[in-house]
């Protein structure tokens, strides 16, 4: 259709062109020739505009698919990149959530483990007894009586690595008296508990625990601090032991005590923080997710020599501040006076966050202490089950962790022992729990102590 349009249009310029040189001609009587060079000049003119218009339509029908061209690259460009972001997500995102769909399964694995272990362990105690049975026959039928007891054990090894008192009643099986650790909460059962009848006022134990210090005998141990019901570790709590020179361990019950008296538990919790700190960095390389629980004594923080410093270190390491919990027995936090308080607000600026250890007093101000950057509470699983004194006040002890949620306090149930405390504790909602169902407190390696990396094969060893 295009070629008919040209030849009207041609066809019409002709006569126009033609039109005018015959007005001329006729009506204003000019020459043939004149008339016929103005016909031809018209001709040629109109063909000249007819020619730019075409060429004027033709550049914008042109431009118009350029444009149309160019917005589809740009849409193309657009897909493009939308296809690579969501490719580079996938895979940037693929291990991270894969390892987050397997890791709930390994968390299982690992508890049906310990599970099988603990079957296990009862089993071989089933045995054992089935295979002591006769001869325990025989000896009450003799009139004898053969006690369950190893010779020369007289308390049951969880009470005296508790710290706990243990009265016997003619059967050592029953009138069990159990008082308050004092935040103990184990000792090596294989290392000799030196000082267990002595007490406070022995003068040799004092002596023992003065040159212990002295000569900085004080081993690390942690206990881990695990989430219940997974039983993954999420803390460790750090404790401190004492050693004489024969290698022989100071029970923290009567050590504690007389490290205080002495003034000289600054120095036992000041290589306790700078021994935690060194075991952080070894385990933040490898789980940046695990913390630790340091029990200090309030006494601590009034020691001018040692914590200006130490703050000043930890405000240039807060990374490391925001996963150490210093943690101070409920009795110590009531006798705090404003210089403790003081020091606190100025660890809590630099990062820490602190625990009450040893709850008896479930209706105390913890939303006072939640201000001053208490987050986590401690409790005995026997005193939140109401087989241990506690005072609760007004608060049931079955509404205490909801009560200490909405102050922003984590509550910890420790010292549990038996997989029935574990499902009765969390019937309270208690999200961690610490004892010796998880794992006793096992010394750390000197060489983990020595700073450098903490290879991946033996970061389940660094405790053990």
């Amino acid at each position: 259709m295009a070629w008919v349009s040209a030849l009207f249009i041609g066809m019409c310029m002709v006569v126009i062109a033609g039109s005018a040189s015959a007005v001329l001609y006729f009506l204003f009587g000019t020459s043939l020739g004149d008339a016929t060079i103005v016909g031809t000049a018209i001709l040629v003119a109109q063909y000249l505009v007819n020619l730019q218009v075409m060429r004027t339509r033709d550049k914008n029908r042109t431009q118009r698919q350029v444009d149309m061209v160019s917005r589809g690259v740009v849409q193309i460009n657009q897909e493009v990149q939308s296809l690579e972001n969501r490719l580079s997500a996938f895979e940037n995102g693929f291990p991270a959530r894969a390892r987050d769909e397997i890791e709930p399964v390994f968390v299982e694995v690992e508890v049906l483990g310990t599970l099988v272990k603990q079957i296990a362990e009862a089993v071989a105690d089933l045995e054992t007894r089935v295979t002591e049975m006769p001869a325990l026959m025989n000896a009450r039928a003799g009139g004898g009586y053969v006690s369950p007891q190893p010779a020369g054990l007289s308390a049951p090894p969880r009470a005296i690595a508790n710290g706990q008192a243990y009265a016997q009643s003619g059967n050592p099986g029953s009138g069990q008296a159990y008082g308050d650790a004092g935040g103990v909460s184990w000792q090596d059962p294989g290392a000799a508990l030196w000082g267990a009848g002595g007490g406070t006022d022995d003068p040799a134990l004092r002596d023992a625990v003065a040159r212990a210090v002295e000569a900085s005998r004080i081993d690390l141990y942690l206990q881990p601090v695990v989430t219940l019901p997974q039983r993954q570790v999420r803390y460790y709590e750090a404790l401190t032991r004492l050693r004489t020179e024969d290698g022989e361990v100071l029970l923290p019950l009567h050590t504690v005590p007389i490290a205080e008296s002495l003034g000289i538990i600054p120095t036992v919790d000041n290589v306790l923080l700078l021994r935690s700190v060194q075991v952080l960095r070894r385990l933040a390389s490898r789980n940046k997710a695990v913390g630790l629980f340091c029990n200090i004594s309030p006494l601590t923080l009034s020691d001018d020599k040692f914590f200006p410093g130490f703050i000043e270190y930890m405000d240039k390491n807060r990374q490391l501040a925001e996963l150490i919990v210093l943690e101070f027995t409920q009795a110590g936090v009531d006798a705090m006076g404003p210089l403790e308080f003081e020091t606190l607000s100025a660890l809590h600026d630099v990062g820490f966050r602190f625990s009450v250890d040893q709850i008896t007093d479930m209706g105390a101000d913890f939303r006072g202490l939640s201000r001053r950057g208490f987050a986590y509470g401690k409790i005995a699983a026997d005193r939140l089950l109401g087989r241990a004194p506690a005072v609760a006040g007004d608060i049931h002890p079955h509404d205490f962790a909801d009560l200490l949620v909405r102050y922003g306090i984590e509550l910890v149930a420790d010292h549990i022992e038996t997989e029935a405390q574990v499902l009765e504790v969390l019937e309270f909602g208690i999200g961690y729990g610490q004892g010796f169902l998880f794992s006793p407190p096992r010394p750390v390696r000197a060489d983990v102590l020595q700073g450098g990396p903490l290879p991946g094969s033996e970061r389940r060893r660094a405790v053990g």
